[in-house]
């Protein structure tokens, strides 16, 4: 092998893992497959053992709106906060999350769920609004005064489009 293949299979002279790397349970790989597996796949699994379990007793929608808020949409919120969710996880979870609450098909419609107990809702938790929410979070932080690693990179990053400065334009996305 020359020299050239060397940097290419081992950037830098550093040995690469082939598995992905978990961190602060989060799974990281270059495989993007792998990285959907790992991060949500495995995380819908253990939601259905979850219900599983829950479905066996007779909460009322009040208790079974508390152990979705409490126990199953934890397990997607730090992963959706940093990584980008597919749109077939999010769907997966809220049929999995309002088949659980109604026992089989939607009794009443899902914003109706959704709404406060004042307009006759359960508060339920719009798992779009509130994955869209976490990322949006992201902002606050990189306009705030302290600094950190992680936004020296993400302003290296985004110098060839600006800078920060993309984020102070106001544009539609088409």
């Amino acid at each position: 092998m020359d020299l050239q293949e060397k940097i290419k299979t081992k950037p830098f002279g550093i040995k690469w893992p082939n598995e992905p790397i978990k961190a602060l349970g989060v799974y990281y790989s270059y495989d993007q497959k792998l990285l959907h597996e790992k991060n949500f796949i495995e995380n819908l699994d253990s939601v259905k053992k979850l219900i599983n379990i829950w479905s066996a007793r007779s909460l009322s929608l009040y208790g079974k709106v508390t152990i979705i808020k409490s126990l199953i949409v934890p397990k997607f919120v730090y992963v959706s906060s940093l990584l980008t969710t597919p749109k077939g996880v999010i769907q997966e979870l809220n049929r999995l999350i309002f088949k659980f609450l109604w026992k089989g098909v939607d009794k009443v419609t899902r914003l109706s769920a959704i709404n406060d107990y004042e307009k006759s809702g359960l508060k339920m938790i719009d798992l779009e609004t509130m994955i869209k929410s976490l990322r949006l979070a992201w902002l606050k932080r990189i306009f705030s005064e302290n600094d950190g690693a992680w936004k020296n990179y993400l302003q290296h990053i985004l110098e060839s489009f600006g800078g920060l400065f993309l984020f102070h334009c106001n544009y539609k996305i088409i």
